[in-house]
């Protein structure tokens, strides 16, 4: 499931037809979002042109000059709608977790975000390597992203401190920079390997993650 969800993607018909218009603006603003990030997975964010977008929307570039004014605000729409959608699937994947289980809630979470991420390879392409050629406005979205994933780690670490499994505290920008480097390795899973392959980095993001909090598991059985 992604931003694409419920969404069609054909041409609504002329004339009157009985939907509601702000139900009608959301598919066309929604079709792009997804048009967008479709094209800039596959030409890369430079290359993708207005005329890409509408094409793969399925929209006219009337439509899409009334809700952009060019390509790079309609991909930094897309980049926020695709983050937040993201979040929302951390935040169910952990509803039935043990909230004192800090452990189970760090691995949940970093599964279902490589899941998510797998499910989603425009979302994925977005997130971890066209946005760095997309300019300082989605700059500054990635760094959002990447700290409020930072305050999901510190929470874990926060439990794991409470119980006193975790021996040692963690300055903030550690988490920061724990998230730079599972950045990184994702980045480098979509270019070697494809974005099918991100799941499989679960336990080895897991095994650096309980590392920097002080307790490492190279030797778990069942995580290699």
């Amino acid at each position: 499931m992604g931003l694409e969800t419920g969404i069609d993607r054909g041409r609504l018909p002329r004339g009157t037809h009985g939907i509601d218009p702000a139900e009608v603006l959301h598919s066309q603003r929604m079709r792009m979002y997804f048009g967008v990030l479709e094209a800039v997975a596959e030409r890369g964010y430079t290359a993708t042109t207005v005329a890409d977008i509408v094409a793969r929307a399925n929209v006219s570039r009337r439509t899409f000059y009334q809700m952009f004014k060019d390509r790079d605000e309609c991909f930094t729409g897309a980049f926020e709608a695709a983050v937040d959608m993201i979040i929302g699937y951390l935040d169910a994947s952990i509803r039935d977790v043990p909230q004192d289980d800090w452990r189970a809630l760090l691995r949940t979470t970093l599964t279902e975000y490589l899941n998510r991420l797998a499910d989603n390879a425009e979302c994925a392409h977005a997130l971890h390597i066209e946005a760095l050629a997309a300019g300082p406005v989605v700059a500054e979205q990635r760094r959002r992203m990447k700290t409020l994933l930072a305050q999901r780690m510190q929470g874990a670490f926060r439990i794991g401190r409470g119980t006193g499994e975790v021996p040692a505290d963690i300055p903030a920008e550690i988490f920061e920079a724990l998230i730079g480097a599972i950045d990184d390795r994702i980045r480098d899973c979509m270019q070697t390997s494809g974005p099918q392959a991100l799941p499989k980095l679960a336990p080895q993001l897991y095994q650096i993650s309980v590392a920097l909090f002080g307790i490492p598991e190279w030797a778990t059985p069942g995580v290699h």
